[in-house]
C-alpha cells in the first residue's frame, strides 16, 4: 500500500448527514443529496465529492454512525435549508488510493490504520475521516472506482 502525507486546503462544503453504517448510510446520502445537486447546479468540473465519514464502527452503535455526503462549493455559493455547511480546516492528511468497490472500502481503511499506521510515526487527529470519490459511480464499472482516503494526522 502506498501511502503519502498531503497537507489540503480549507474546502467549503455542503451536503447531508445520515445515520446507519457506513455501507447502508452512504448510498442513502447521496441517493438523497443527488437530486439537490441537479436541481441547484453545483457540479462544475472543479467539484469535489466527498465523504465524511464521522465515526469508528468497531465501537460506535450502528445507530449512531455519522456520515456526511458533501460536496465542495465556491465562496459566495448560498445554500438552502435542506442542506448543511460546513468548512474542512487544512491539515495533513495520510493518503491512500482504493480502486474497486465502495464495499470494499473498510479494507482499505483497515490497512492504513493497522498496516501503515503504527510504523508511520504519526497520531491520527480526532477528525472526521474522509473518503474522495474520484469518478462517477453511475458510468464507472465498479471494479475501476477511483477513492481517495483521507485519514487526518496530528501535527508533528
Amino acid at each position: 500500500m502506498e501511502v503519502r502525507i498531503e497537507r489540503l486546503p480549507e474546502l467549503r462544503v455542503v451536503g447531508i448527514r445520515v445515520h446507519g453504517p457506513y455501507a447502508e448510510s452512504g448510498p442513502q446520502a447521496w441517493k438523497l443529496l443527488s437530486p439537490w445537486i441537479a436541481r441547484r447546479q453545483v457540479a462544475s468540473a472543479s467539484t469535489m465529492f466527498l465523504g465524511l465519514c464521522h465515526d469508528d464502527p468497531e465501537i460506535t452503535p450502528p445507530e449512531r454512525i455519522r456520515y456526511d455526503a458533501m460536496v465542495t462549493v465556491p465562496d459566495g455559493f448560498e445554500p438552502d435549508d435542506y442542506v448543511i455547511v460546513r468548512v474542512i480546516r487544512s491539515r495533513e492528511y495520510a493518503v491512500v488510493e482504493h480502486k474497486g468497490p465502495y464495499a470494499t472500502l473498510p479494507w482499505s481503511w483497515s490497512a492504513l490504520y493497522w498496516e501503515w499506521l503504527p510504523d508511520s510515526g504519526r497520531t491520527p487527529l480526532s477528525a472526521p475521516r474522509m473518503e474522495i470519490y474520484l469518478n462517477d459511480p453511475g458510468a464507472t464499472p465498479e471494479d475501476d472506482l477511483l477513492t481517495r482516503l483521507y485519514l487526518p494526522l496530528a501535527p508533528l
